[in-house]
Protein backbone atom coordinates (compact mmCIF):
# COMPACT_ATOMS: atom_id res chain seq x y z
CA UNK A 1 0.00 0.00 0.00
CA UNK A 2 1.47 3.35 -0.98
CA UNK A 3 2.12 5.85 1.78
CA UNK A 4 -0.46 8.61 1.66
CA UNK A 5 1.12 12.00 1.18
CA UNK A 6 -0.41 15.01 2.81
CA UNK A 7 -0.61 18.24 0.82
CA UNK A 8 2.15 20.68 1.66
CA UNK A 9 1.09 23.14 4.34
CA UNK A 10 1.96 26.80 3.59
CA UNK A 11 3.48 28.82 6.42
CA UNK A 12 2.64 32.41 7.30
CA UNK A 13 5.49 34.86 7.78
CA UNK A 14 5.25 34.76 11.56
CA UNK A 15 5.57 30.97 11.63
CA UNK A 16 8.57 31.14 9.30
CA UNK A 17 10.20 33.69 11.57
CA UNK A 18 9.83 31.30 14.50
CA UNK A 19 11.06 28.28 12.51
CA UNK A 20 14.14 29.99 11.08
CA UNK A 21 15.09 32.42 13.83
CA UNK A 22 14.95 35.30 11.35
CA UNK A 23 12.95 38.41 12.09
CA UNK A 24 10.06 39.36 9.84
CA UNK A 25 12.02 42.46 8.83
CA UNK A 26 15.03 40.38 7.75
CA UNK A 27 12.81 37.94 5.86
CA UNK A 28 11.21 40.72 3.85
CA UNK A 29 14.56 42.38 3.24
CA UNK A 30 16.11 39.16 1.94
CA UNK A 31 13.15 38.65 -0.38
CA UNK A 32 13.00 42.19 -1.77
CA UNK A 33 16.71 42.93 -2.08
CA UNK A 34 18.20 39.54 -2.88
CA UNK A 35 15.37 37.26 -4.03
CA UNK A 36 16.43 34.69 -1.44
CA UNK A 37 13.01 32.98 -1.65
CA UNK A 38 9.85 33.71 -3.58
CA UNK A 39 6.83 33.00 -1.38
CA UNK A 40 3.39 32.72 -2.86
CA UNK A 41 0.66 35.23 -2.11
CA UNK A 42 -2.88 34.71 -0.92
CA UNK A 43 -5.73 36.54 -2.68
CA UNK A 44 -5.37 39.22 0.02
CA UNK A 45 -1.64 39.58 -0.57
CA UNK A 46 -0.31 37.73 2.48
CA UNK A 47 2.90 35.76 2.07
CA UNK A 48 2.78 31.95 2.25
CA UNK A 49 6.00 29.94 2.42
CA UNK A 50 6.51 26.31 1.46
CA UNK A 51 8.54 23.72 3.40
CA UNK A 52 11.24 24.12 0.76
CA UNK A 53 11.32 27.88 1.45
CA UNK A 54 11.75 27.24 5.17
CA UNK A 55 14.57 24.77 4.55
CA UNK A 56 16.35 27.24 2.27
CA UNK A 57 15.99 30.10 4.75
CA UNK A 58 17.47 27.93 7.49
CA UNK A 59 20.45 27.19 5.27
CA UNK A 60 20.87 30.85 4.42
CA UNK A 61 20.76 31.87 8.05
CA UNK A 62 23.32 29.22 9.00
CA UNK A 63 25.64 30.42 6.23
CA UNK A 64 25.21 34.06 7.25
CA UNK A 65 25.94 33.12 10.86
CA UNK A 66 29.15 31.50 9.58
CA UNK A 67 30.29 34.86 8.20
CA UNK A 68 29.13 34.79 4.58
CA UNK A 69 27.24 37.82 3.19
CA UNK A 70 23.66 37.25 2.11
CA UNK A 71 24.37 38.99 -1.20
CA UNK A 72 26.82 36.20 -2.09
CA UNK A 73 24.62 33.40 -0.74
CA UNK A 74 21.27 34.28 -2.31
CA UNK A 75 22.19 33.15 -5.86
CA UNK A 76 23.43 29.73 -4.63
CA UNK A 77 21.35 26.56 -4.95
CA UNK A 78 20.29 24.63 -1.86
CA UNK A 79 22.82 21.89 -2.62
CA UNK A 80 25.61 24.47 -2.88
CA UNK A 81 24.57 26.00 0.43
CA UNK A 82 24.55 22.57 2.07
CA UNK A 83 28.04 21.85 0.71
CA UNK A 84 29.23 25.20 2.02
CA UNK A 85 27.92 24.33 5.47
CA UNK A 86 29.22 20.76 5.61
CA UNK A 87 31.21 20.44 8.87
CA UNK A 88 34.90 19.69 8.68
CA UNK A 89 36.43 16.88 10.76
CA UNK A 90 37.67 19.27 13.46
CA UNK A 91 34.23 20.83 13.88
CA UNK A 92 31.87 17.85 13.80
CA UNK A 93 31.28 17.97 17.55
CA UNK A 94 30.31 21.64 17.53
CA UNK A 95 26.70 21.20 16.26
CA UNK A 96 26.15 18.48 18.87
CA UNK A 97 27.25 20.78 21.68
CA UNK A 98 25.23 23.68 20.30
CA UNK A 99 22.06 21.60 20.21
CA UNK A 100 22.57 20.40 23.78
CA UNK A 101 23.09 23.98 24.94
CA UNK A 102 19.90 25.13 23.22
CA UNK A 103 17.97 22.24 24.77
CA UNK A 104 19.30 23.02 28.25
CA UNK A 105 18.05 26.60 28.06
CA UNK A 106 14.67 25.46 26.66
CA UNK A 107 15.21 27.35 23.41
CA UNK A 108 12.83 25.39 21.21
CA UNK A 109 13.24 27.62 18.16
CA UNK A 110 17.04 27.34 18.18
CA UNK A 111 16.88 23.61 18.89
CA UNK A 112 14.64 23.15 15.87
CA UNK A 113 16.82 25.34 13.68
CA UNK A 114 20.00 23.46 14.57
CA UNK A 115 18.42 20.03 14.21
CA UNK A 116 16.77 20.95 10.91
CA UNK A 117 20.12 22.07 9.55
CA UNK A 118 21.70 18.76 10.51
CA UNK A 119 18.82 16.92 8.88
CA UNK A 120 19.39 18.78 5.65
CA UNK A 121 23.19 18.41 5.68
CA UNK A 122 23.33 14.75 6.76
CA UNK A 123 20.22 13.41 5.06
CA UNK A 124 17.39 11.56 6.85
CA UNK A 125 19.12 8.23 7.52
CA UNK A 126 22.39 9.64 8.81
CA UNK A 127 20.52 12.30 10.79
CA UNK A 128 18.37 9.70 12.55
CA UNK A 129 21.16 7.17 13.05
CA UNK A 130 24.36 9.15 13.54
CA UNK A 131 23.13 12.40 15.07
CA UNK A 132 19.75 12.15 16.79
CA UNK A 133 20.24 8.69 18.30
CA UNK A 134 23.53 9.48 20.09
CA UNK A 135 22.16 12.91 20.97
CA UNK A 136 19.32 11.34 22.91
CA UNK A 137 21.65 8.88 24.59
CA UNK A 138 23.48 11.93 25.94
CA UNK A 139 20.21 13.67 26.80
CA UNK A 140 19.14 10.62 28.78
CA UNK A 141 22.44 10.51 30.66
CA UNK A 142 22.19 14.18 31.54
CA UNK A 143 18.60 13.79 32.68
CA UNK A 144 19.52 10.80 34.87
CA UNK A 145 22.34 12.77 36.51
CA UNK A 146 20.20 15.86 37.08
CA UNK A 147 22.12 18.01 34.59
CA UNK A 148 19.08 18.37 32.33
CA UNK A 149 15.50 19.07 33.32
CA UNK A 150 12.52 16.90 32.47
CA UNK A 151 11.06 19.88 30.60
CA UNK A 152 14.18 20.12 28.44
CA UNK A 153 14.06 16.40 27.62
CA UNK A 154 10.38 16.61 26.70
CA UNK A 155 10.93 19.69 24.53
CA UNK A 156 13.83 18.04 22.70
CA UNK A 157 11.80 14.89 22.12
CA UNK A 158 8.93 16.87 20.64
CA UNK A 159 11.15 18.94 18.34
CA UNK A 160 13.21 15.98 17.14
CA UNK A 161 10.10 13.83 16.74
CA UNK A 162 8.44 16.51 14.61
CA UNK A 163 11.47 16.71 12.32
CA UNK A 164 11.76 12.94 12.03
CA UNK A 165 8.06 12.70 11.27
CA UNK A 166 8.41 15.32 8.55
CA UNK A 167 11.41 13.52 7.04
CA UNK A 168 9.49 10.25 7.09
CA UNK A 169 6.42 11.75 5.41
CA UNK A 170 8.52 13.20 2.59
CA UNK A 171 10.71 10.12 2.02
CA UNK A 172 10.64 8.81 -1.57
CA UNK A 173 7.84 6.26 -1.98
CA UNK A 174 8.95 2.63 -1.97
CA UNK A 175 7.97 0.17 -4.73
CA UNK A 176 4.54 -1.26 -4.09
CA UNK A 177 4.78 -4.38 -1.94
CA UNK A 178 3.98 -5.66 1.53
CA UNK A 179 4.78 -2.94 4.06
CA UNK A 180 6.38 -2.98 7.50
CA UNK A 181 4.23 -1.53 10.28
CA UNK A 182 5.82 0.55 13.05
CA UNK A 183 4.24 1.17 16.45
CA UNK A 184 4.70 0.69 20.20
CA UNK A 185 2.87 -1.79 22.47
CA UNK A 186 -0.18 -0.77 24.46
CA UNK A 187 1.02 1.34 27.40
CA UNK A 188 4.25 2.45 25.67
CA UNK A 189 3.93 6.12 24.76
CA UNK A 190 7.51 6.90 23.75
CA UNK A 191 7.44 7.20 19.96
CA UNK A 192 11.01 8.30 19.25
CA UNK A 193 12.45 4.84 18.65
CA UNK A 194 9.60 3.79 16.37
CA UNK A 195 10.03 6.94 14.27
CA UNK A 196 13.78 6.43 13.93
CA UNK A 197 13.29 2.80 12.93
CA UNK A 198 10.60 3.73 10.38
CA UNK A 199 12.90 6.31 8.82
CA UNK A 200 15.79 3.85 8.66
CA UNK A 201 13.53 1.26 7.00
CA UNK A 202 12.23 3.79 4.48
CA UNK A 203 15.81 4.80 3.67
CA UNK A 204 16.60 1.12 3.12
CA UNK A 205 13.91 0.94 0.42
CA UNK A 206 11.11 -0.68 2.41
CA UNK A 207 7.53 0.52 2.44
CA UNK A 208 7.17 1.72 6.02
CA UNK A 209 3.82 2.57 7.62
CA UNK A 210 3.90 4.37 10.97
CA UNK A 211 0.83 3.66 13.10
CA UNK A 212 1.61 5.86 16.10
CA UNK A 213 2.04 4.69 19.68
CA UNK A 214 0.22 2.74 22.39
CA UNK A 215 -1.57 0.34 20.04
CA UNK A 216 -3.37 -2.77 21.36
CA UNK A 217 -2.20 -6.09 19.92
CA UNK A 218 -5.57 -6.78 18.34
CA UNK A 219 -5.48 -3.48 16.46
CA UNK A 220 -1.97 -4.21 15.18
CA UNK A 221 -3.12 -7.61 13.92
CA UNK A 222 -6.10 -5.99 12.24
CA UNK A 223 -3.81 -3.45 10.51
CA UNK A 224 -1.53 -6.28 9.34
CA UNK A 225 -4.48 -8.05 7.73
CA UNK A 226 -5.85 -4.86 6.20
CA UNK A 227 -2.53 -3.79 4.65
CA UNK A 228 -1.07 -7.23 3.94
CA UNK A 229 2.00 -6.29 5.98
CA UNK A 230 5.07 -8.49 5.95
CA UNK A 231 6.41 -7.42 9.35
CA UNK A 232 5.67 -5.48 12.53
CA UNK A 233 8.43 -3.46 14.21
CA UNK A 234 7.87 -2.53 17.86
CA UNK A 235 9.80 0.02 19.90
CA UNK A 236 9.87 -0.57 23.67
CA UNK A 237 11.44 2.21 25.70
CA UNK A 238 9.97 2.09 29.21
CA UNK A 239 7.23 -0.53 29.36
CA UNK A 240 7.28 -3.06 32.21
CA UNK A 241 8.92 -6.34 31.06
CA UNK A 242 5.96 -8.48 32.13
CA UNK A 243 3.56 -6.26 30.17
CA UNK A 244 5.86 -6.36 27.16
CA UNK A 245 6.10 -10.15 27.30
CA UNK A 246 2.32 -10.57 27.56
CA UNK A 247 1.82 -8.19 24.65
CA UNK A 248 4.32 -10.03 22.45
CA UNK A 249 2.65 -13.38 23.10
CA UNK A 250 -0.78 -11.92 22.29
CA UNK A 251 0.44 -10.23 19.12
CA UNK A 252 2.39 -13.21 17.86
CA UNK A 253 -0.59 -15.47 18.45
CA UNK A 254 -2.83 -13.19 16.41
CA UNK A 255 -0.60 -13.01 13.34
CA UNK A 256 0.01 -15.37 10.47
CA UNK A 257 3.27 -17.29 10.53
CA UNK A 258 4.69 -15.44 7.55
CA UNK A 259 4.51 -12.06 9.30
CA UNK A 260 7.77 -11.19 11.05
CA UNK A 261 7.75 -9.44 14.43
CA UNK A 262 10.78 -7.38 15.43
CA UNK A 263 11.30 -5.47 18.66
CA UNK A 264 13.92 -2.98 19.73
CA UNK A 265 14.56 -0.22 22.21
CA UNK A 266 16.13 0.05 25.66
CA UNK A 267 13.38 -1.86 27.50
CA UNK A 268 13.41 -4.70 24.96
CA UNK A 269 16.71 -5.88 26.45
CA UNK A 270 14.88 -6.91 29.62
CA UNK A 271 12.46 -9.22 27.80
CA UNK A 272 13.09 -12.73 26.48
CA UNK A 273 11.47 -12.70 23.04
CA UNK A 274 8.94 -15.50 22.53
CA UNK A 275 9.11 -17.83 19.54
CA UNK A 276 8.47 -15.92 16.34
CA UNK A 277 9.74 -12.58 17.71
CA UNK A 278 13.22 -11.27 16.89
CA UNK A 279 15.00 -8.69 19.00
CA UNK A 280 17.06 -6.16 17.03
CA UNK A 281 20.13 -5.46 19.14
CA UNK A 282 20.95 -2.30 17.18
CA UNK A 283 19.77 -0.13 14.32
CA UNK A 284 22.44 -1.78 12.19
CA UNK A 285 20.92 -5.19 12.91
CA UNK A 286 17.43 -3.88 12.23
CA UNK A 287 18.43 -2.41 8.88
CA UNK A 288 20.00 -5.75 7.98
CA UNK A 289 16.72 -7.55 8.78
CA UNK A 290 14.83 -5.11 6.56
CA UNK A 291 17.23 -5.54 3.64
CA UNK A 292 17.46 -9.32 3.94
CA UNK A 293 13.71 -9.92 3.93
CA UNK A 294 12.35 -9.33 0.41
CA UNK A 295 9.84 -6.51 0.31
CA UNK A 296 8.76 -6.72 -3.31
CA UNK A 297 6.58 -9.68 -2.46
CA UNK A 298 3.08 -8.45 -3.16
CA UNK A 299 2.51 -11.65 -5.13
CA UNK A 300 3.78 -13.98 -2.41
CA UNK A 301 1.90 -17.26 -1.90
CA UNK A 302 -1.18 -17.11 0.27
CA UNK A 303 -0.14 -16.77 3.87
CA UNK A 304 -0.87 -19.44 6.40
CA UNK A 305 -2.65 -18.76 9.69
CA UNK A 306 -0.52 -19.65 12.69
Amino acid sequence: MDRVRQPETPFAVGAVARLTGLSVHVLRSWERRYGAVQPQRTPRGSRRYSEADVTRLRLLRAAVDSGHPISALAPLSDSSLAALLEPRDDARRAPFDEVLAAIARLDAAETERLLALQLFVLGPRSFAWNFVTPLFVEIGARWESGRLSVAAEHMATFVAGSLLGGAFRTAPPAPRGRPILFTTPAGERHEFGALVAALVAASAGAEAVYLGVDLPAGEVARAVDQLGARAVALSVAALDPSDTSAYLHELRGGLERGVAVWMGGAASQRVAPPDGVTRAESLDAFERYVREQPHLDALAPERERR
